[in-house]
């Protein structure tokens, strides 16, 4: 009996300190700070009407171990971030936020009661088509129809290919596969 409690404390222990560990080196997602100049849906929306170019959504939670590795580590990146800045209007939404989204005359909230746990925003359930994965990049098209969902944690150097196959358009006449033939990374 004593040294179940021990090994189950044992065990609570260490994954407090590596939440802790993880915690100190990770940037908190909802930090719009950085390399990447993250804008709102609605500004990359009227932004988009002046100066077309592909949004890039990266739907994410507050909670969520990999989107903020993915917010530290990929998103930091500078060569991500340049490419990003350069080449689409990157929005970073919280799945479960409480502001509203104005888009193509609806009016999308959080409906879910205070203190709901995880409460999903009705934003984030509709643009990933009720398949809530944290996270979930959207890639949406000029005319703001979506092109590609890409869910999970990605590395600067796979996400990469996986980014500039979106904004160079290449998805519009060529497979990711053959792509990825004659792809040549930036990361090395």
């Amino acid at each position: 009996m004593i040294k179940k409690a021990l090994f189950a404390f044992g065990i609570a222990t260490i994954i407090v300190v590596a939440q802790s560990f993880i915690n100190k080196i990770q940037a908190p997602a909802n930090e719009l700070t950085g390399p990447v100049h993250w804008y709102t849906f609605s500004e990359a929306v009227e932004m988009q009407k002046k100066a077309p170019r592909p949004i890039m959504v990266d739907v994410y939670t507050s909670w969520c171990g990999p989107c903020k590795m993915m917010s530290a580590n990929t998103f930091g990146n500078e060569i991500i971030a340049k490419y990003l800045n350069e080449h689409f209007y990157p929005v970073k939404f919280n799945a479960e936020t409480r502001d509203s989204v104005a888009f193509s005359g609806m009016v999308f909230k959080n409906n879910n009661p205070e203190g709901t746990q995880r409460p999903v925003h009705d934003f984030a359930a509709s643009i990933l088509d009720n398949k809530l994965m944290y996270p979930s990049i959207v890639f949406l098209n000029e005319e703001i129809k979506r092109i590609q969902i890409v869910t999970g944690y990605y590395k600067p150097d796979q996400f990469e290919p996986v980014l500039k196959y979106f904004g160079t358009g290449k998805y519009k006449d060529t497979q990711f596969e053959d792509f990825q033939k004659t792809f040549v990374p930036e990361i090395k």
